[in-house]
């Protein structure tokens, strides 16, 4: 079977049997069978559990091998001595998938975990039956309702694909709540990153990619795979374990080979790979992904309320390749037209004093946001203002996504600081129409990371 129809088994199942499912109920239950009715997946869905006859209403089994209809995905969730011989009955079942959530394999500090590990291992060799995991939370789309996690999620149907080695981004962040599509590899005895790879690749409902790295097996593949897929859409990687000390708990959380950090920096650029260092950047270039549109040259215009936070956004720029260049002259005199005489109309746009002249000042603001996002010689433009009080977010909210939609081909950010900026911020995302961040710095990189891919795909 090739790796695309494997993967949709894992991340599309129209069945899935749940090997161990509980017969405890309620909001800490843990009880896959409840998660997935109260998601509305439509998939057919087989509790396997030799004390129950029914679990949350649906009809359970003694075993796996009872189950007379065909099966797509096993979910075992049993102790970690039984899995070996639940995965060899799997295969004879002809289940050709399975996730194995238990933990204490090669992560271990014992023999018998290792022993364990090398069962399975010997398991997938004589069956050919594909694992994810063990200690995952399997896999997630909120496309279909779909998670294979024991704890409860919030799905929503993000333009995003998720392959990681944590949980962690099941249950998202506030700014980005959850991705549509997950795949959480845990100790990656079988399944990696180049089959995830390969299934995103030309997935129409995943426009951007993060990888969450502690190691791989077969990083050769890996690079290959990435290389091509890169070419279609953009890749994020957050590459963990580069300190000493994390690169030992690695070996405890997934039993993982990190690799020496410069070699893992080298290889991910070559295959156009965006790499971030820390779980924010991570979430605001993958936010940024989805939406913004790529950007056709270098310069980038910054209008700011202040002069300070033009120069922290410069300062992240400036080794990015990005040009806070000089102004068109076109440009320079219709935005010296708005402003007071005695001001020098410059690059950073100090908008303030240009602001204050005028009775009406949103308009003011919008004349010469128009004019700095209608200038061809500009690759985008960063705008910055100071959300002081509810109202003034919810103007700001209407004002930025009218001005996208007369430039819809301009990339354009916000950078949004404030007592009151969240909800904003958040209420934005969900518009998908532009980004806002809290501070001048991350609005800054985000272009940057923009400006990056940018040049891979463009050429420039």
């Amino acid at each position: 079977m090739q790796t695309i129809e494997i993967m949709k088994k894992f991340v599309e199942p129209q069945s899935v049997a749940i090997i161990g499912a509980t017969r405890q109920s309620g909001e800490f239950s843990l009880n896959l069978v409840e998660h997935l009715l109260s998601y509305g997946y439509k998939g057919k869905i087989y509790p396997v559990n030799p004390n129950a006859s029914e679990i949350a209403g649906v009809k359970a089994y003694p075993s796996v091998k009872d189950i007379e209809e065909p099966v797509d995905l096993a979910v075992i969730m049993t102790p970690r001595n039984t899995v070996p011989d639940i995965l060899r009955q799997c295969a004879e079942k002809e289940i050709v998938c399975a996730s194995i959530i238990a933990q204490g394999f090669n992560d271990a500090r014992d023999e018998e975990g290792r022993r364990l590990y090398n069962d399975i291992l010997d398991v997938i060799k004589a069956t050919g039956i594909r694992v994810l995991g063990p200690n995952t939370f399997g896999s997630a789309n909120a496309f279909i309702n779909f998670s294979s996690s024991f704890a409860r999620i919030a799905l929503d149907k993000n333009p995003v694909g998720i392959i990681c080695q944590t949980g962690l981004f099941f249950h998202g962040f506030p700014e980005f709540r959850f991705t549509g599509k997950c795949i959480d590899l845990g100790n990656n005895c079988d399944i990696d990153f180049a089959d995830g790879l390969e299934y995103y690749e030309n997935d129409p409902e995943v426009k951007v990619i993060g990888l969450h790295i502690e190691g791989m097996k077969d990083p050769a593949r890996f690079l290959q795979v990435a290389r091509r897929v890169a070419m279609k859409k953009p890749i994020v990687a957050l590459k963990t374990g580069r300190s000493e000390q994390g690169a030992r708990a690695l070996q405890s959380h997934t039993g993982s080979l990190a690799g020496k950090d410069a070699l893992w920096d080298i290889a991910l650029r070559n295959a156009g790979i965006i790499r971030v260092n820390e779980q924010e950047e991570f979430l605001d270039t993958i936010r940024m992904f989805t939406i913004a549109p790529l950007m056709k040259n270098k310069r980038v215009a910054i209008s700011t309320f202040s002069g300070g936070a033009g120069i922290m956004a410069m300062d992240v720029l400036q080794n990015s390749g990005i040009e806070i260049s000089k102004l068109s002259k076109a440009t320079g005199e219709k935005l010296e037209s708005l402003a007071p005489g005695w001001l020098n109309v410059s690059n950073p746009v100090d908008y303030w004093p240009i602001m204050m002249g005028h009775p009406n000042q949103m308009l003011v603001m919008r004349d010469i946001m128009d004019i700095l996002l209608s200038d061809e010689e500009l690759g985008g433009a960063i705008y910055m203002q100071v959300i002081f009080q509810p109202k003034v977010g919810e103007g700001m909210r209407m004002f930025l996504n009218n001005l996208v939609d007369r430039h819809p081909e301009k990339p354009f950010m916000s950078a949004l600081p404030g007592t009151y900026n969240s909800e904003t911020i958040i209420g934005l995302q969900q518009d998908g129409k532009t980004l806002a961040f809290p501070t001048p710095e991350r609005a800054a990189r985000a272009f940057a990371r923009l400006w990056q891919y940018s040049k891979l795909r463009g050429g420039l």
